[in-house]
């Protein structure tokens, strides 16, 4: 009893102690069920996102199996495209007689555009080149022309044959100069070799096959260039194409001779043939005209000289009137280069038939050209250029300042 008395109280304070120990127990328990949970949570949201990884990763690899078309070639690496570009900026005047009247007076800066010159070596013997211009026109719109698209292939030094669209076989600067300002001495081209959508009377641009090529000739080397294209439309500014009018075919050859003992020097001629479409609703447009252009051409071109001159004849025969017209034009150009200064000066011309219907609307002009190109760097020229116009009896004083570069 004595033994029970003494240990009771012990026992009595040692059970409270215990009771509390299990009480921590269940907690620790319950924590760690609810831990337990949370992993086995994590480990599902774990497998779950790798499930939806290697779905993704199964998608990409399977469009990665898709096969994608690849520029390739047995003879080395697939073409690579080039491309550079031309641009001008420029300020006009112009002055209308030589009167006090200052109505017929403007003056205004002129954007002229971006000329991208693309150009690719599909082969060995095969080479693409496209001509894309960006216009600005006067009423704030912004006009792509696609101006040349060429797929050339280089058969022989004597055989080259082109398909697309170009520049026509007609006379030295439709051939030598393209849209780019840069490359020519002057502000603009000649009246004579005006862009169609500029008034231009020639067909400058073709739609269709260009056979060139140079061959050896006594004393020197002949050169060749020639078209079979779509022809005209029923109006100078219409280029054909996607197709013809009619089913006669714009075709016409350029020869110039080049002589081995005078460097830089060259004389040719040019002749094209073309059917141009009636035009409905007209009377003197009836029936389809035959057109018949002729020129020649004189150049030379060795620094620091500079000697460009060209006539161009246009004979059409109307087959409604069957009246025959004639309209002549032409340049001279020359120009001399001092270091980085190339003074210029040319004489233009343009002589219509007024009976013409198919030139109906232009008119004569005649036009004196004076400059001063300075080299500023080796890709960007400043020309300073005046010109007294002559358009039927109505005069201007024009003033241009201009930069032109290539990029």
């Amino acid at each position: 009893m004595v033994c029970s008395s003494l240990l009771l109280p012990g026992f009595l304070w040692v059970l409270p102690s215990c009771a509390d120990d299990s009480e921590r127990m269940e907690k620790l328990e319950r924590e760690v069920q609810e831990l337990k949970s949370v992993v086995n949570q994590l480990v599902e949201e774990n497998r779950s996102l790798k499930a939806s990884q290697e779905a993704s990763s199964a998608k990409v690899e399977s469009f990665a199996a898709v096969p994608v078309p690849l520029l390739s070639s047995k003879e080395g690496l697939a073409p690579s495209l080039n491309i550079r570009g031309f641009g001008h900026a420029q300020y006009d005047f112009s002055r209308s007689d030589y009167s006090d009247d200052t109505q017929g007076d403007t003056n205004h800066f002129t954007n002229g555009g971006v000329d991208l010159f693309i150009t690719s070596k599909v082969a060995e013997k095969i080479s693409f080149l496209n001509e894309t211009v960006f216009e600005f026109g006067s009423n704030g719109a912004n006009v792509l022309d696609v101006e040349r698209v060429l797929l050339k292939y280089d058969l022989q030094e004597w055989l080259n044959i082109a398909v697309g669209r170009g520049h026509t076989a007609i006379g030295y600067w439709n051939q030598n100069f393209h849209h780019g300002t840069w490359l020519q001495t002057t502000t603009a081209r000649p009246l004579i070799h005006r862009f169609e959508d500029d008034g231009g009377i020639l067909p400058v641009h073709y739609v269709g096959l260009e056979f060139s090529g140079t061959l050896d000739a006594p004393g020197g080397s002949l050169s060749y260039a020639s078209n079979v294209a779509n022809g005209r439309g029923t109006i100078t500014d219409e280029v054909q194409l996607i197709e013809d009018d009619n089913d006669s075919k714009m075709a016409g050859i350029q020869l110039t001779y080049e002589p081995q003992a005078l460097e830089g020097l060259g004389v040719g001629a040019s002749y094209l043939h073309d059917v141009i479409p009636d035009k409905a609703g007209t009377t003197d447009r009836g029936a389809e005209i035959d057109e018949d252009i002729y020129g020649t051409h004189l150049f030379y071109t060795l620094l620091p000289y500079e000697l460009l001159a060209e006539a161009t004849f246009v004979d059409h025969y109307n087959r409604d009137t069957r009246l025959r017209n004639v309209t002549a034009g032409g340049y001279v150009q020359l120009a001399y280069a001092i270091n980085k200064y190339k003074p210029y000066f040319r004489y233009d011309w343009l002589w219509l038939d007024d009976a013409d219907p198919f030139f109906s609307g232009v008119q004569d002009e005649v036009g004196y050209t004076t400059g001063l190109r300075y080299e500023l760097s080796a890709y960007n020229a400043v020309k300073m250029e005046y010109r007294y116009v002559n358009k039927d009896d109505e005069y201007k004083n024009e003033f241009t300042l201009q930069s032109s570069f290539a990029f």
